[in-house]
């Protein structure tokens, strides 16, 4: 027993020497845990929230009240106004609004129209016009709205009562009714006044039979008249896919070329390194190489999985095949220098994978790959900002989901070539220091 005592001792001690296996036993799901836990945490405190932009043009103090309690919402954060060419700050109209959503600035807009809740009517009508990019961000965006505005139905159908009971009785006759009709309620129901319609006194109809179902969703339908448009991504065949692949391809690509940027490492150990610099080659030519082999390579992957997934997934790869391509090649680029980065900085082979799982899956998480970047607190979201992931993500779907021109997807192109310059800058001084060469 004596002897496998210090048996295991023996492998805890090998095992804390080894860098790698504890960041991916401790490290790795320690960060993935805090990043999860910030972001669907956030959702109660400090996420950013899914923007929508609130265009309100009824005068209804029912619009104002709805207005109010999505404004005090930290999942929704309200967009009222933007700013036109001159940098003035304008107020949204209906047409303003559409354009901010398909420009991919904001993930819905809703309007209140000026006859949302007319002195006629008897509920109230609202427009929606959205973007799908993702389907969880839609389902629960659409679901607060439609929350939001049931909450304000016990007002609205108390004055809608009173108002057609004026209407069609007369003043004295119709406020006589109302005040007859509340005190009964209050005297013999405990329940609300939809409840108490749907299920009148000595109705036998099951709460959970078929046709009280179809009642009670007929009713509503008349009381909320919440007009959807899908403003972008009507003609995409496969949604879904669409939205993920570029998310997924990206963290493929950088556990691609952060493995191949390792080799370095193996061809020092088998002293091919040195072979190498016994020849007349130097070492920035050696760099060289190895960057353009791994870009291309990146490139190949790339085409490769977006290929395929036009293939399996319906995806419209070809329609925008030139400003894919430009995507590709800038996401390529940044990949690449982010494997250089680490093979600059580790000291061995292992090291890259170690740090490379940590940071690609890190990358993946915020970057928006897994899911919503709305979801995020503020600080998480400016971190994100900071990934190639979140760039790249996004430039593909400009390009897949949006259709958008070259001149959209320029600031992406920038921002991930100037990240690529950067850390290019940051791998040549290490490289100097010559712990590869």
């Amino acid at each position: 027993m004596k002897q496998i005592y210090r048996l295991i001792i023996k492998e805890y001690r090998l095992f804390w020497s080894d860098r790698v296996a504890v960041s991916l036993t401790f490290i790795v799901p320690l960060v993935l845990i805090m990043v999860f836990g910030a972001i669907f945490g956030g959702m109660n405190g400090g996420a950013e929230g899914i923007r929508l932009v609130f265009v309100n043009e009824s005068s209804s103090p029912v619009s104002k009240n709805i207005e109010s309690a999505l404004d005090t919402m930290k999942a929704v954060r309200l967009i009222k106004t933007y700013k036109d060419e001159a940098g003035k700050e304008m107020k949204f109209d209906s047409v303003s609004a559409k354009e901010f959503v398909r420009k991919g600035n904001a993930s819905a807009a809703l309007i209140l129209p000026a006859d949302m809740y007319a002195d006629t009517s008897i509920g109230v009508k609202a427009k929606l016009f959205y973007d799908p990019k993702n389907d969880i961000e839609t389902q629960m965006l659409q679901g607060i709205i439609q929350r939001t505005i049931f909450q304000q139905m016990p007002d609205i159908f108390a004055e809608a009562m009173q108002r057609q009971a004026v209407r069609r009785l007369g003043l004295d006759s119709g406020m006589q009714f109302n005040r007859s009709i509340s005190s009964l309620l209050n005297r013999y129901f405990k329940t609300d006044t939809v409840q108490a319609l749907n299920h009148p006194a000595g109705s036998q109809a099951s709460s959970t039979s078929d046709s009280g179902s179809a009642q009670r969703k007929n009713f509503f339908e008349n009381i909320v008249h919440l007009d959807k448009q899908q403003l972008v991504g009507q003609d995409v065949v496969n949604p879904w896919a669409t939205r993920a692949i570029g998310g997924w391809a990206m963290m493929f690509l950088l556990f691609m070329l952060s493995g191949s940027a390792g080799s370095l490492f193996d061809e020092k150990k088998a002293g091919i390194m040195l072979r190498l610099l016994a020849s007349p080659i130097s070492r920035t030519q050696i760099l060289w190489s190895k960057y353009l082999y791994n870009m291309s390579l990146g490139i190949i992957q790339l085409v490769f999985l977006f290929i395929v997934a036009g293939v399996l997934f319906n995806i419209d790869v070809l329609s925008h095949a030139f400003n894919l391509m430009v995507i590709i090649v800038a996401a390529a680029t940044a990949c690449t220098a982010f494997g250089m980065v680490l093979a600059a900085f580790c000291r061995t082979a292992q090291q890259v994978n170690g740090w490379g799982t940590l940071l690609i899956l890190t990358m993946s998480a915020v970057g928006g790959a897994w899911f919503p970047t709305s979801f995020m607190p503020g600080y998480i979201l400016a971190f994100s900002k900071l990934t190639i992931v979140y760039w790249a993500m996004d430039g593909f779907m400009q390009v897949l989901w949006r259709g958008s021109g070259i001149l959209s997807i320029l600031p992406n192109v920038g921002i991930l070539l100037g990240i690529a310059a950067i850390i290019n800058i940051v791998s040549v001084f290490q490289f100097k220091k010559g712990h590869i060469f």
